[in-house]
């Protein structure tokens, strides 16, 4: 368990970024000073390493923010698409750090924060995302098996974009939740099989950023207080659905189940009240083992309320620097490890977390600043420090250290047989 811990306050802090306003980004090098969601019938390979389990099964989930991609960040990836059987971007650089994490885990789940664009574009940046596609191909390379795609960018393009996005998860071999092609595959929860047990995944967003999809279900949502402002009974009748998204897993044979939320609220280092209130509602519905949520760009505390794991905000997993909000360029991966108790329940044993930097010697690359970081060093090795001295203060609350959360590190994960 780590020692450095920080009372840091679960009230919402300043405003200090919204989603309708342009994030300012400068070079990369300024940084280095500073299928549809219908259930799949593969197992996912056990996992090589990861901590003891403490009963006879555990499953581990790795779990990581959003993939913001920005104009200044993608054309630095560019391929010739003749010599690469038609791939206009090679965007495993950018990801291979994550490698040594993914394969210490059982499940791997990113956030696919925006559309994507057909391969070769065209392609937008701000505030209409329509991103490379290609992001996906390194997105399974490294090792993720689904993502989540129900955020604020989700139609940007359109039920055209959206649809574009799956269909391309698709291609990669991507699982994916939060965002449908029909009404059907709306009604069927993600479930992500392993050898020892299977998790499913249940998300929303509580903004489109203002814009109406062409159908209700085209998005899962968690609507509560911002944009627009929404009813309380349009709220609980969110989470009402998404108990009963988790209801059906369970039924489907599901033993975990992890909600995942996207907020809007940006840049901050605390949990606002809509994350906040929707999380703990969410608890407290009993239907869910743990919840994660990514949005706010920005890291933000875990805590332990009444037995149920809530980590506020991971970050960014990649994305342009930006001079301005600092904490934009820093980012978490979370593991969950699931053990299966005497009486037949789950628990989560084990929770851990990692820092990360968006660039490696100056150019764009994920980076772990963990202290056994598998990467090398990131920025430098005072400002890496600093890194993960910062995030260790805001992730390390009072209920959260007492509880067991720890810094992930790869160095001391042991060989499993789950």
């Amino acid at each position: 368990m780590l020692t450095l811990a920080a009372a840091v306050s679960l009230t919402a802090g300043a405003l200090v970024g919204c989603s309708d306003t342009t994030q300012e980004t400068n070079d990369p090098a300024a940084g280095s000073t500073e299928p549809t969601s219908a259930e799949s019938s593969l197992t996912l390979p056990a996992a090589a390493a990861g901590p003891e389990c403490p009963e006879d099964s555990c499953i581990t989930m790795t779990v990581t923010g959003d993939l913001l991609l920005h104009h200044g960040l993608w054309e630095n990836f560019g391929t010739d698409p003749a010599a690469r059987d038609g791939e206009h971007f090679d965007f495993e650089p950018l990801l291979a750090g994550q490698r040594p994490y993914l394969e210490n885990s059982d499940i791997g789940v990113c956030h696919a924060e925006t559309p994507v664009a057909e391969k070769g574009g065209p392609y937008a940046d701000y505030p209409d995302f329509q991103v490379p596609p290609e992001i996906f191909t390194a997105v399974k390379s490294v090792g993720y098996d689904a993502c989540t795609t129900a955020s604020n960018h989700t139609v940007d393009h359109g039920t055209e974009g959206l649809n574009r996005t799956l269909t391309s998860l698709d291609e990669a071999g991507l699982q994916h939740t939060g965002s449908y092609d029909s009404q059907r595959a709306s009604e069927e929860p993600l479930l992500l099989h392993t050898e020892t047990g299977t998790v499913a995944i249940v998300t929303g967003t509580n903004s489109l950023n203002k814009k109406v999809p062409d159908h209700d279900w085209q998005v899962d949502r968690f609507r509560d207080g911002e944009d627009p402002t929404v009813d309380p009974e349009v709220a609980q009748a969110d989470i009402d659905h998404a108990a009963s998204q988790a209801e059906k897993a369970r039924e489907q044979g599901a033993d975990v189940v992890v909600a995942a939320m996207h907020s809007i609220i940006e840049y901050t280092d605390t949990a606002d009240d809509f994350q906040q209130r929707t999380a703990h509602a969410l608890a407290d519905s009993g239907a869910f083992d743990a919840v994660y949520g990514h949005g706010s760009h920005s890291v933000q505390p875990i805590e332990n309320y009444d037995g149920t794991w809530i980590v506020y905000g991971v970050g960014n997993t990649v994305t342009e620097t930006a001079s301005m909000m600092p904490n934009n360029n820093d980012g978490l991966i979370a593991r969950f490890q699931f053990a299966k108790t005497e009486d037949g329940n789950w628990d989560v044993s084990d929770l851990s977390w990692a820092p990360s930097s968006n660039t490696q010697g100056g150019q764009y690359a994920w980076c772990s600043a963990a202290s056994d970081s598998p990467n090398g060093t990131c920025r430098s090795d005072a400002a890496d420090t600093q890194n993960r001295e910062r995030i260790a203060q805001i992730v390390n609350t009072p209920s959260a250290v007492e509880n067991g959360l720890r810094e992930w590190l790869v160095s001391e994960d042991v060989p499993t047989d789950n």
